[in-house]
Parts: C-alpha cells; sequence; structure tokens
C-alpha cells in the first residue's frame, strides 16, 4: 500500500476521468489513465520493483493487482480504515506529511540517503522499518511526483531493498 498526504490531480483534455468503484484484484483503472508528469508511470514502475522483490516474475498488472495508493489527505481515519480493511503486509509513505500523520510505531528505521542530482551535499532520507505486528513500513526518500529530483537508481536501490 502505497501513502500520500498529497490529492491525486486527473487531468487530461483529451481523457476525462470517470469516477469508477474500487477495485479488488485487478488494477484499478486509474493506475492506467494518461499522465503527463509522470506521476502514475512512476507508481507503477515502484509498485512492480518492491513486488519484483518476492515475485520476480510478476508483470506489472499483477504487481498492480495487489497494490493500493491511499490518499489520507489530513485526515488519519483514512489509513486506519484501510489498514482495518486491506490488512496491508507493506506500506510505504510517499511524504513526510502523511507519515507524521499516521502515528505508526516503528522499533527500528533503516535509513537510506539518496543525493540530490542538482545540489551537492544535498540529501533526502527514507527508511525501512518494522511494526510490532510485522508489517514492514517504508517512508520514501522522495515523493514519486518529484522524479526528476533523483536518479532512478538511487530510488530502485531504495525500493529493492525492503527486507520482504
Amino acid at each position: 500500500m502505497f501513502v500520500t498526504s498529497k490529492a491525486p490531480m486527473w487531468e487530461d483534455r483529451f481523457v476525462p476521468w470517470e469516477e469508477q468503484p474500487l477495485t479488488l484484484g485487478t488494477p484499478h483503472h486509474g493506475f492506467f489513465y494518461p499522465d503527463p508528469l509522470g506521476f502514475w508511470a512512476e507508481v507503477r514502475r515502484w509498485a512492480t520493483i518492491i513486488v519484483s522483490t518476492v515475485e520476480p516474475s510478476w508483470r506489472t498488472d499483477e504487481a498492480l493487482s495487489v497494490t493500493m495508493l491511499l490518499h489520507v489527505g489530513d485526515d488519519a481515519r483514512r489509513l486506519s480504515r484501510a489498514l482495518e480493511l486491506a490488512r496491508p503486509r507493506v506500506m510505504v509513505f510517499f511524504d513526510e506529511t502523511a507519515w507524521q500523520a499516521s502515528g505508526i510505531d516503528v522499533h527500528r528505521r533503516d535509513a537510506h540517503h539518496i543525493p540530490d542530482p542538482h545540489r551537492e551535499s544535498q540529501f533526502y532520507e527514507g527508511f525501512w522499518s518494522v511494526t510490532r505486528d510485522g508489517v514492514l513500513v517504508g517512508k520514501s526518500p522522495h515523493h514519486p511526483a518529484a522524479h526528476k529530483l533523483y536518479r532512478r537508481d538511487d530510488i530502485d536501490h531504495y525500493l529493492r531493498s525492503a527486507p520482504l
């Protein structure tokens, strides 16, 4: 499950967004919505990398069938409800705001630092940890919408380092 506090932006001049029910076991059509900023392309790529650490033969569509993107905004109850219903084994928080609002308690953090490719000596920190219930929790060093602010190899290394 990916978690973000940032509101989704579904706008395309040629393909209007059509609200459809949530799906379970098949990728939601939103995962394939046109994406001029590259956010959804990065989400699909991240999901495939994480799932492939456990199931190397799975394709993107198979990885997305077990992936959820949750927009929590400023309402932590959304996360509580999603955890109750979906019972994820892996959660990745895209931004610090979503992580802080979650209130999730982790007992140890394995920090990962990703350099900024445009500013020397600037690093972004993420981590992997495990809750007392055994759920793997990550806080990404970057939000996928900021994919121009990190090198692909650096974020791929972070994603593949998930201790699954």
